[in-house]
């Protein structure tokens, strides 16, 4: 490990600042590595006080993988792989990621992790909660773990950018430009149990957003199954709350973490950008 990079945990589940790094240059080999390792064991990495733009941004991204595909929103122009997350202080409709998700768990190949770099935040309010899948698969009991596996979970957009969808038509009002279409009504099936392709462990993939039923399962039994699971996922003990500052930024593995945008800076502006970094289709491995 460098040793001019140093690695403070958030808390004893998840979550880790990574102090002595200038983002604004690439990593060297050896920087790179210091952060991957800990990327592994912490699963959302903060690094404060970057100065980047969004080229910046973008170039720091691809060090870590190609970029993800982003539907249904706008990006940044010129930049077809940056979105601009803003919300100003007047706004009054629904939050962008106000609700635990795993960024795209409807696509085929979800990204494997989402960077989140902070422009403008509010004084106070606005942090990011996030909570490990690891544990919360680690803590279920044996016999719901032979359950489930090999059980296929179903995936959907359709909540969120359907025709009725919570941003399923446009919003005049919204400084983004979110456009959802017939497309998101399509579903995608995912291991509800899925092995990480780095470090082999197991993980919940589901989360409350885009996860909508159990493979074979009537409506009723998905609900009670996936009610239970998702609550326990989400328990204290499994979280991280980050605290934004202007030149925040953070990453973090899509493929072990829920996260939730909290909603409770009414009358403060937010600005924030973000890529996602390409992933593979979930598998689960017995």
């Amino acid at each position: 490990m460098s040793q001019a990079i140093e690695i403070a945990p958030i808390t004893g589940a998840i979550g880790a600042e990574v102090l002595g790094t200038n983002l604004a240059h690439p990593l060297s080999e050896g920087e790179l590595s210091a952060v991957e390792d800990a990327f592994a064991r912490h699963l959302v990495l903060v690094f404060r006080d970057q100065d980047l733009g969004i080229d910046g941004l973008e170039r720091f991204a691809l060090q870590f993988g190609p970029f993800g595909e982003t539907p249904f929103i706008t990006p940044v122009e010129d930049h077809p792989n940056v979105l601009r997350v803003v919300r100003e202080a007047d706004e009054k409709g629904a939050l962008f990621g106000g609700s635990w998700h795993s960024d795209w768990s409807f696509q085929t190949c979800p990204p494997s992790a989402t960077i989140l770099y902070a422009k403008d935040v509010p004084a106070h309010g606005g942090d990011t909660a996030f909570t490990n899948q690891y544990l919360a698969y680690e803590t279920l009991s044996p016999g719901m773990k032979r359950m489930l596996e090999g059980v296929n979970a179903v995936h959907s957009a359709q909540r969120s950018y359907g025709p009725g969808g919570t941003f399923g038509r446009p919003d005049p009002e919204s400084s983004m430009d979110i456009h959802g279409n017939e497309q998101a009504l399509e579903s995608q099936l995912h291991p509800l149990v899925r092995t990480h392709p780095t470090s082999g462990r197991r993980a919940l993939f589901i989360n409350d957003v885009y996860t909508v039923g159990i493979e074979d399962m009537n409506a009723g039994e998905s609900a009670a199954l996936l009610g239970y699971l998702l609550a326990h996922s989400r328990q204290i003990s499994f979280t991280c709350r980050v605290r934004w500052q202007p030149g925040t930024l953070t990453m973090w593995d899509n493929r072990c973490t829920q996260h939730h945008a909290i909603d409770d800076y009414a009358g403060h502006r937010r600005e924030m950008y973000r890529v996602t970094v390409a992933g593979e289709q979930p598998v689960f491995q017995s």
